[in-house]
């Protein structure tokens, strides 16, 4: 088993999520801080996981569940309104 250490810990503000197929390939990104003025602001790619499409399924519901189960106990996690529109969502997708 690997040690914390080389263990990569990343973080992310974009994700890019790819299926096929056969399975399914998170890209994890991070914004630059200062985009150039007039250009796209390409992130760049911190990590790459791939999994089945199941495991995916499976990581989703209990992943919703542990958000349900904290919001329950602090409170709802807000997510801003033009963010949620952005990606075509709504609070009753929750």
């Amino acid at each position: 088993m690997p040690d914390a250490d080389s263990v990569p810990d990343v973080y992310a503000d974009q994700l890019l999520f790819t299926t096929t197929l056969f399975g399914v390939a998170l890209s994890f990104s991070k914004m630059p801080p200062n985009p150039r003025p007039g250009q796209v602001p390409q992130g760049e790619t911190q990590a790459v996981v791939r999994m089945s499409l199941q495991h995916a399924k499976v990581m989703v519901m209990v992943m919703k569940r542990q958000l349900k189960n904290f919001e329950m106990e602090n409170g709802d996690i807000n997510i801003p309104a033009n963010a949620l529109n952005q990606m075509g969502l709504s609070l009753e997708d929750w």
